[in-house]
């Protein structure tokens, strides 16, 4: 089951004269079990630099997957919302498929995403190797941010990739953790309590403009770099993370439940 809210909870609590509970996040949801994609992806978009052809994008079994290992850069599988707060956050699974240690290798989540810049935006990426310093931040085209983190990851195997913006205090902070391939919702892992990286966007490559576009990061190889990567159960969300979005009454008890998360 898919669960798609394009506009911000909140906005739409207040018009339907409701409250939120305050773990109700999630502002998008998708687990890729439908027969096809919804409109809302985009999956074709201008790029900087080309690969060895456009990436390719395969919606097979569950999973999203970016199959092309030199597939240009920027390449992102964009969320296109409507009406998102500007301070918002993304997490998905995010497996590795094929891999060669090089700059140009990686996978991850974007926010910000500009279409009047080839889709660019900031993005919390696994980067150029597997096993050291390979946790860091970029301001798509401009600068990275530095201080790289290292969490050791393997081809094949399942992690929670989590970023998160703050339009009001200026921060952007990311994480990652295993996944288990029976996992499908983040609230109920072990996730980090501290963030592993945190950062002033500011400082690197300067301001972006706030959209209501997120993505997934599938690669950025041109002259060098291969890699291909897979997604699962993507959220978008505001306030403390992704949970089920329920509507309640002033007693606080639910009335509406406008999304669930999938079972299996």
């Amino acid at each position: 089951m898919r669960t798609t809210l394009l506009r911000s909870g909140s906005a739409i609590a207040a018009a339907m004269g409701i409250a939120l509970a305050a773990s109700a996040g999630t502002l998008f949801h998708d687990d890729f079990e439908d027969a096809s994609l919804d409109s809302v992806w985009l999956l074709d978009h201008p790029q900087n630099g080309a690969g060895d052809g456009p990436p390719v994008w395969v919606h097979a079994d569950g999973v999203l997957s970016q199959t092309n290992p030199k597939p240009g850069d920027p390449t992102y599988a964009v969320i296109e919302g409507d009406g998102w707060p500007e301070s918002y956050g993304v997490v998905a699974k995010v497996r590795l498929d094929e891999w060669e240690d090089h700059d140009r290798s990686r996978a991850g989540v974007g926010m910000w995403l500009d279409d009047t810049d080839n889709f660019q935006g900031y993005t919390w990426l696994i980067h150029e190797r597997l096993t050291d310093t390979n946790m860091e931040f970029l301001n798509d085209g401009r600068a990275w941010f530095g201080a790289e983190e290292t969490f050791e990851v393997a081809l094949g195997d399942w992690y929670w990739v989590k970023a998160s913006i703050d339009a009001g205090t200026g921060d952007i902070m990311g994480k990652v953790w295993p996944a288990a391939a029976g996992d499908h919702d983040p609230s109920t892992t072990a996730e980090p309590a501290d963030w592993m990286s945190t950062f002033a966007f500011g400082g690197f490559g300067g301001v972006r403009p706030p959209t209501s576009r997120a993505g997934l990061n599938g690669g950025a190889g041109t002259g060098g770099g291969f890699s291909t990567a897979s997604f699962d159960d993507v959220f978008v969300y505001d306030g403390d993370g992704p949970d089920v979005l329920t509507a309640v009454d002033a007693a606080g008890k639910a009335s509406t439940t406008w999304g669930v998360l999938k079972t299996r």
